[in-house]
């Protein structure tokens, strides 16, 4: 997404080329396959090697308007508390984090980012400072202080990330945030919305087709 393809240029900036791995979790959601492309398109561009975790069978079971087994469409309309709520993946984030930790143990890497950001954090849950801080303190337990958690745009609105992407150069036209099950951007759910609106707000266009 834009606010991972940005974390991911902020890293790298700080520091420097070989820094970062990139990850990727298939977890059954209907917008998958365009995310994953986008995915790999965006390592390529920041010569990284990407990873893929498959996580299909666990999301499976959950229920949420997101995942291709639920019938539900994705709401195209500006987010409400109605509209956020179908979209939650229950547990997305924890799941995700642990096996981050788990990689990031075994390759003696300190720090697992996260993109979560401030305009998250009504409603999701695992988007929350309160669970960002909590989920630290468990991974340090659970790796013996080797693994941290680092949520560097928690405080931060998502016009400050598209303004942060644009300082540093992020190829917004490679990156995909549509939960729409189809190949082009629909323009009309939430999380395309804001999207737009972010862009809107620092006088830029958003170079994505809709």
């Amino acid at each position: 997404g834009l606010d991972s393809a940005v974390l991911c240029a902020a890293l790298l900036a700080q520091h420097g080329p070989g820094s970062v791995d990139a990850l990727f979790f298939q977890y059954a959601s209907k917008h998958g396959p365009w995310e994953e492309k986008a995915a790999h398109a965006l390592a390529a561009h920041f010569s990284l090697q990407l990873t893929i975790i498959d996580l299909g069978g666990i999301f499976r079971h959950a229920q949420s308007a997101l995942l291709a087994s639920d019938t539900r469409a994705i709401p195209a309309q500006e987010y409400d508390a109605a509209s956020m709520k179908q979209t939650v993946v229950p547990g997305r984030n924890l799941m995700f984090a642990s096996v981050l930790a788990s990689l990031a143990e075994s390759r003696s890497i300190p720090k697992v980012a996260l993109a979560t950001h401030a305009g998250d954090h009504h409603l999701y849950p695992d988007c929350r400072p309160s669970f960002n801080q909590a989920l630290d303190r468990v991974l340090e337990e659970s790796s013996g202080g080797a693994t941290r958690i680092a949520t560097p745009f928690q405080h931060l609105s998502k016009s400050r990330i598209v303004a942060l992407g644009a300082s540093l150069g992020v190829p917004f036209a490679l990156t995909r945030s549509c939960y729409s099950p189809e190949p082009v951007s629909c323009g009309l759910c939430g999380t395309c919305r804001e999207r737009l609106q972010a862009f809107a707000d620092n006088g830029l266009t958003d170079p994505l087709p809709y």
